[in-house]
């Protein structure tokens, strides 16, 4: 019997009766076709970037801040447009400067209205927790009004702590939030599961990791007879800078400390007065660069809640600095099987003893080794690659 089916020029096939039939080589030329269309159509993509942002150029006075501006800078780089919507800066010291700073915060997302009517345009925020959970929820809820794709990018180690303890009213406001957008994306994996399995949140959910740029990274070439421990960052209790310095007291004359960074309401310069431990103050990024050329070692028994994946730790390692950090936030990820983690009740014994196994090792491997871990879990061309994919993904829902 006659095969009753004729093949068109585009590789289908029509029955007698008019209905098409698919085959492979056809459905494969309709899966190119949409793809070179979609990339096409996401070419003249415009990311609407709300969260806390600094300025080019500038040292950042937190971890969203810089994770945030490198975000941004590689999106640039590779020919994104973005419309950077910074927080503003708010202390809650100020009084009522720091209420008309909140509320600023419910007057930034009013910005959107203008792209109600573009193409090609989505919302990437980056929400804080506690009290300014609201006015990342309200940005949210005016977007998804204005038909203004969302997606939310969950940073810092906080999230589930906050959402189990503060109340019901601000699991609601958090669900909400998350509910709302279109996909998520987090900064420590165990978060996927988390948001999944405790808040109850089912949306696509995509790892995406803070970030280093690998381009121009230092050669390990450092001198092996003065040994360099560095910690940078808020210098804090909280941060563990008692057990920083109370570490390079307990190490041989081999050993000195670098600290960088500002002072926090509970500590001074006055407790860095020791003839091992050398302030360099707040460092901007280039003066940042050349400080770690020089270092062997990163230091960081943080405790503090908010700890996610810390930049700075991503940064030190990437120039080759072995990591001897607490187990706080996502500390553990970040640093995979090199340097040394320390438990939470770690005291300075610990560290100390960590350092002085590490020195007994090969210090010129484990840097090496250090920085193409960075390279292969923290490369900022290979993520933000696939941050422009899941744009991509959404924009062509």
């Amino acid at each position: 019997m006659e095969d009753d089916t004729k093949e068109n020029r585009n590789g289908a096939s029509i029955t007698e009766s008019g209905e098409r039939i698919f085959t492979d080589s056809c459905k494969e030329h309709f899966l190119l076709r949409n793809c070179l269309l979609n990339m096409i159509k996401t070419r003249f993509m415009k990311i609407l970037y709300f969260g806390p942002i600094s300025k080019k150029g500038q040292a950042s006075i937190g971890g969203y801040e810089a994770a945030n501006r490198k975000n941004i800078d590689g999106l640039l780089k590779r020919g994104i447009k973005v419309v950077e919507f910074p927080n503003p800066v708010i202390n809650r010291h100020w009084g009522n400067l720091g209420k008309i700073a909140y509320v600023k915060l419910f007057l930034l997302p009013l910005n959107l209205w203008r792209y109600r009517n573009e193409k090609d345009v989505m919302l990437h925020i980056t929400p804080l927790y506690g009290n300014l959970l609201v006015p990342a929820l309200f940005t949210v809820c005016v977007a998804k009004k204005l038909g203004i794709p969302v997606l939310v990018d969950i940073r810092a180690g906080s999230l589930i702590y906050y959402y189990q303890t503060k109340g019901e009213r601000y699991q609601r406001q958090m669900r909400g939030m998350l509910n709302r957008a279109d996909v998520l994306t987090v900064e420590g994996s165990a978060y996927i599961q988390q948001i999944k399995s405790i808040i109850g949140v089912d949306k696509p959910i995509y790892y995406f990791p803070n970030l280093a740029n690998v381009s121009n990274l230092p050669i390990i070439n450092k001198p092996m007879d003065k040994l360099n421990i560095l910690y940078f960052g808020r210098l804090t209790k909280a941060k563990g800078l008692d057990i920083v310095i109370d570490t390079i007291k307990m190490l041989d004359d081999r050993f000195k400390l670098y600290v960088a960074g500002t002072f926090g309401r509970d500590y001074n310069e006055g407790m860095l007065d020791d003839d091992k431990i050398v302030y360099l103050g707040f460092l901007n990024p280039s003066e940042l660069q050349q400080v770690l050329a020089d270092m062997h070692f990163f230091i960081f028994p943080t405790k503090h809640i908010g700890e996610g994946q810390s930049n700075s730790l991503i940064e030190a390692m990437s120039a080759g600095l072995i990591p001897v950090v607490s187990a706080q936030g996502f500390n553990e990820e970040v640093t995979g099987n090199h340097g040394v983690v320390i438990p939470l009740d770690g005291t300075a014994i610990d560290y100390k003893n960590a350092i002085l196994r590490l020195v007994s090792g090969d210090m010129v491997k484990m840097s090496l080794a250090c920085q193409n871990h960075i390279c292969e879990y923290h490369n900022a061309d290979v993520e933000i690659a696939k941050l422009i994919t899941i744009y991509r993904s959404l924009l062509c829902q």
